[in-house]
């Protein structure tokens, strides 16, 4: 059964909410980071099939791309999850609580045990990118 993309971005941000520290925080979206982040996270088993089903990637002139990304961000802006990106467009501002994100993934009848695992993951790969 193919599932709203509001679906899939409330689990990839209620799972970077819940893997890292304190409440609120950027995602980044700029320089193709959080898509190789996500293809990465994926690679290592994070996120609920339904979830992976749902994302796609792309060799392209400027590198990996994940083809949903864009719309799932505007999903998540749209749905309050998130701010409108900043000015210069590389990082948006998480914008639920622990407690929101916790709700949310009840909602998709996810454990917040894997959805903090899968967070730690795609944080991790954030990281990485960042570096490299």
């Amino acid at each position: 059964m193919r599932r709203h993309p509001l679906d899939t971005i409330e689990v990839l941000i209620t799972s970077w909410i819940l893997g890292g520290e304190g409440g609120r925080d950027r995602i980044p979206t700029s320089h193709g980071i959080l898509d190789r982040a996500l293809r990465t996270a994926i690679e290592r088993g994070a996120f609920p099939p339904w979830v992976r089903d749902e994302l796609n990637f792309v060799d392209s002139r400027i590198g990996l791309r994940c083809v949903e990304l864009s719309s799932l961000l505007n999903w998540a802006q749209r749905a309050l999850l998130t701010t409108a990106p900043n000015p210069t467009c590389h990082w948006t501002q998480v914008q639920i609580s622990r407690g929101a994100a916790r709700r949310i993934l009840s909602e998709h009848d996810v454990p917040e045990e894997e959805a903090i695992g899968w967070g730690g993951i795609l944080r991790e790969a954030v990281d990485r990118e960042r570096e490299s």
